[in-house]
């Protein structure tokens, strides 16, 4: 069975360091979980006055006002297939700031008539973006946001979402970079850090609802 990242990706898929293939070539038979643990170096942007209104995408997990530097980070992603039966992968995050936990969700599935990755955003999933991805020449991953929509219904003015991921050899720990820009208003979120990553056992017992946690 291929992992969504692999249809995506095609025969690029095997251009990616082998510690990548691992992290996404898992689908739901592996009965596998990741549990990331790590520390954001920095996370920054978006101008302090606009930074109150994004209070609202906390209860979403879906974008946060906090700042600051060597910031602890867990990650968690299951493969699982969804209520309509689909392969997706969820994304966990937690950012552990001295007053506040935030979250940063979203589940991704592979649109089988784009050919394209669909990232569910937040825990409501009101919010969709198509991702395009590419190897780069390290073997890392880069995926940027190409289209957003609402309900999967409505094309929306969204921002643009660029990660980057590479496997760090030295420190045997996965290196992530996302980037998140809104035209004008320039960066809204950066934040970038290094992941030691397990790989678990796991039954579906163990996964939440879409695989997202409270």
């Amino acid at each position: 069975m291929k992992s969504i990242y692999q249809k995506a990706l095609g025969e690029q898929f095997y251009q990616l360091h082998p510690a990548m293939q691992k992290k996404y070539g898992i689908t739901s038979e592996d009965n596998l979980m990741m549990l990331g643990q790590g520390r954001m170096t920095e996370i920054r942007g978006a101008h302090p006055l606009l930074r109150p209104f994004f209070l609202l995408g906390n209860f979403d997990h879906l974008v946060f006002a906090e700042r600051g530097k060597q910031v602890p980070f867990t990650l968690e992603n299951y493969a699982y297939r969804d209520d309509q039966g689909r392969e997706t992968m969820s994304w966990i995050r937690r950012f552990f700031f001295p007053y506040s936990i935030r979250g940063f969700d979203a589940a991704m599935r592979f649109d089988e008539e784009k050919q394209k990755i669909i990232d569910d955003l937040g825990k409501s999933a009101l919010l969709q973006t198509e991702l395009d991805l590419h190897v780069t020449a390290e073997g890392g991953l880069y995926m940027e946001s190409v289209q957003t929509s609402y309900q999967n219904k409505f094309q929306v003015p969204g921002p643009t979402t660029s990660v980057y991921e590479h496997y760090d050899e030295d420190q045997e720990a996965y290196r992530v970079h996302v980037h998140v820009e809104y035209g004008m208003l320039g960066t809204l979120l950066m934040y970038e850090g290094m992941v030691h990553t397990e790989f678990l056992p796991m039954t579906y017992k163990n996964i939440p609802e879409r695989g997202i946690l409270e």
